[in-house]
């Protein structure tokens, strides 16, 4: 009997739905929405509400920080102008916010470099757009690996559900498998895969050497459910201040007797009368030390806050005093782990960038002899301009490290050779500044 190659015991395991990794990522994207209580969870209050939730701020952060402003490239020249226009085709200086989103609140993130070229599966493309990079759903892919290599991914479904069909291919370096809309188990059409690769690539937020990553607050979540289900029971003991429940003692039900007008009909207060001298009303209250309860909430909140350096910039918010230096003292933990971070989403993306060139090179709009590049984000803390113009003058006086083109180059001045010509010319030879006359330009 013939055995499964491994690629077809890799397609074969995809039958097997992913659903453990799949509801840890709804559940991930419910935290992040603030939302992660609307369905009973065993174990927890009934009555659990979101009332302290730092997941949306978390993934906020490193998402924002992770991508920065914009992005660049730092490539030849054709290869630096390919990648720009393939960016620009894709509106990826917008859409990776959505990926670092994605990788930050499920662990992982997804592009596709789609193909544009007419064939079965695109029948109309767009002309314009011959390459571009899409960002998929990390619930909508499901990657199969290589058993003793995880980066060598064997086969990929992409499975997701549009109206009343259910979308479903799995992609591999030979071909490319449509399935049934209505039964997602039987394959309608085989397709060969014109490009040899299989045009996926996978993000993981945080490695730690398995199939698939972490998000950026997988330690956090036990904390917080904690910290909501005390807050719940205090929220749930408020409210019985706010709409106390009366207990009647000594008196059965309907021997009250109520009255609100006097005997002439006019009215008056209301007055209840007790049937009996021991009957008496009282509040349902709770006789717990409702402070010291408070108080812990709060040490809860602050060792979340503590162990998470997203959170520590609201610290920082209201110290007008702190410098740059001092705040990237504050935050190193956060700058590493961004840094970390960059070097799984960029490292992934130049290989996303490669094969868009290869596809181009086979689509005979451009040849591309080196196609390594570097993809350069911004400082992940703003820069202390002071500190900066300090740096370079030593570097470029004292160390004599760099030219004064470099340094102006890095200063962001455009034209370098022509500004620094201009420089030179309003200097005398002693090194004075020249004072034009008054007129001249």
């Amino acid at each position: 009997m013939l055995q499964p190659t491994v690629v077809e015991q890799a397609i074969l395991s995809l039958r097997e739905t992913d659903y453990t990794r799949n509801m840890r990522y709804r559940r991930n994207w419910r935290y992040y929405q603030n939302i992660p209580y609307t369905e009973p969870r065993p174990g927890l209050y009934a009555k659990m509400r979101a009332i302290f939730n730092q997941i949306t701020k978390i993934v906020d952060t490193d998402a924002r920080f992770a991508m920065g402003e914009r992005l660049q490239v730092q490539a030849e020249p054709e290869v630096e102008g390919a990648i720009n226009r393939l960016w620009e085709w894709s509106g990826f200086q917008q859409e990776k916010y959505l990926l670092s989103r994605y990788g930050a609140c499920c662990g992982d993130a997804f592009v596709k470099v789609v193909d544009n070229r007419p064939w079965e599966l695109n029948p109309d493309p767009d002309p314009e757009v011959p390459v571009r990079l899409n960002v998929l759903p990390p619930d909508a892919v499901a990657p199969r690996y290589d058993p003793h290599d995880r980066k060598r991914m064997l086969a990929c479904k992409i499975e997701y559900v549009h109206g009343r069909d259910i979308h479903k291919e799995v992609i591999t370096p030979e071909e490319i498998l449509l399935y049934d809309e209505r039964d997602p188990d039987r394959v309608v059409a085989t397709y060969p895969n014109p490009l040899g690769f299989i045009p996926i690539v996978h993000i993981r937020n945080l490695d730690i050497g398995e199939e698939f990553g972490l998000c950026s607050f997988h330690n956090l979540l036990p904390t917080v459910d904690a910290l909501n289900e005390l807050a719940s029971f205090m929220m749930e003991i408020v409210k019985l201040y706010a709409d106390p429940v009366i207990i009647g003692r000594g008196m059965e039900r309907g021997s009250l007797r109520k009255q609100t007008v006097d005997e002439q009909g006019r009215p008056v207060a209301t007055v209840w009368w007790v049937p009996t001298p021991e009957g008496s009303f009282e509040f349902l209250e709770w006789r717990g030390n409702l402070p010291d309860v408070l108080a812990f909430l709060d040490r809860i909140q602050a060792v979340i806050e503590r162990s998470t350096p997203e959170l520590t910039l609201s610290g920082l918010q209201d110290r007008k005093d702190v410098s740059g230096y001092s705040i990237s003292l504050h935050l190193i933990e956060l700058v590493r782990k961004i840094e970390e971070m960059r070097g799984n989403y960029f490292t992934a993306l130049e290989g996303a960038n490669g094969m868009a060139l290869r596809i181009l090179e086979m689509q005979g709009k451009g040849e591309f002899a080196d196609m390594s590049h570097r993809i350069i984000g911004d400082p992940v803390l703003p820069v202390d301009d002071e500190r900066q113009l300090r740096v370079l003058q030593m570097e470029n006086q004292v160390l004599r490290i760099k030219s004064r083109a470099t340094v102006a180059a890095e200063r962001g001045v455009e034209e370098v050779e022509t500004e620094l010509r201009k420089a030179d010319a309003d200097t005398s030879p002693n090194g004075d500044r020249v004072e034009k006359p008054s007129g001249s330009s």
